[in-house]
This record gives structure tokens, C-alpha cells and sequence, in this order.
């Protein structure tokens, strides 16, 4: 009885990385921000506290499409193979989701629109508050 417990297991497994592997895609890199200083957290008077928690915003052109992904690095690690001009592979995953690929690993990202990349001036608070941290123009 367990060869076949252990079997069923081991076939979902692989179906999975099949069809995990079906999707990924290759996409170049065109342009990578970064986000020194992280995000501002709060303001104290009209002066920005950083949160310190180094992100990027990279552009990638995937087919006819290109997206704006933001990957989150607590220690400012960026993979050298993530330059401008390289091709990286890639997969989709739902809605505003991308994952990475850095070697084995895939890094999981969030898609964001153009459109939606609306910065703060670092002289003063907006006049609309925003809930959360807010992404600083650079």
C-alpha cells in the first residue's frame, strides 16, 4: 500500500513542474529604477521618512506588451543578470503577478500600470494622503 501512496504524490508533483515550465516565457529587460531609499513611510512636518527598503521598478517587453514589474529587495540585492538589455525567462501567474526566473529560483513580482506609477514629491506631502508607503520621485 505505501508504493502506491508515495506514487500519487510523486505524480502530482511532476504534472505540476510540467506544466510550470510550459508557461515561462522569455522577456528582455529595457530599463531598471531604483529605489534607494525605499519608500516614504510618513512625513514628519514636510520632511519624508524612508522606510530603507531598497526596490525596483523594472520594464520588461514581453511579445507585444511591456510591463513595469516591482521587485522587492530588503538588503538591495539585484541579480546582475537583470541589466538592461537582458533576456530573462519569465512567467505570468493571474492577475498583476509575474515570477522571476533567477537561475532555479523564481523571484515572485508585481505588475503595475504606467498609469499607476503617480510619485511624491519628496518637497512635501501630497494633498491627498494615500494609505500605505508611497513611492518617491527620483
Amino acid at each position: 500500500m505505501k508504493p502506491i501512496s508515495l506514487a500519487i504524490p510523486a505524480l502530482i508533483l511532476a504534472t505540476t513542474l510540467i506544466f510550470a515550465t510550459e508557461d515561462v516565457q522569455t522577456a528582455q529587460v529595457l530599463a531598471v529604477k531604483k529605489y534607494d531609499r525605499g519608500r516614504i513611510a510618513f512625513w514628519e512636518g514636510r520632511s519624508p521618512i524612508y522606510d530603507d527598503r531598497p526596490f525596483y521598478d523594472i520594464t520588461l517587453s514581453l511579445g507585444e506588451k511591456k510591463y513595469v514589474v516591482r521587485y522587492e529587495s530588503g538588503t538591495g540585492y539585484y541579480p546582475s543578470s537583470w541589466n538592461p538589455g537582458s533576456e530573462i525567462k519569465v512567467r505570468l501567474h493571474g492577475k498583476g503577478k509575474m515570477y522571476l526566473l533567477n537561475g532555479a529560483e523564481e523571484v515572485p513580482v508585481g505588475i503595475f500600470n504606467t498609469r499607476a506609477q503617480n510619485c511624491v514629491s519628496a518637497i512635501g506631502p501630497p494633498v491627498v494622503q494615500t494609505p500605505g508607503p508611497q513611492v518617491p520621485c527620483q
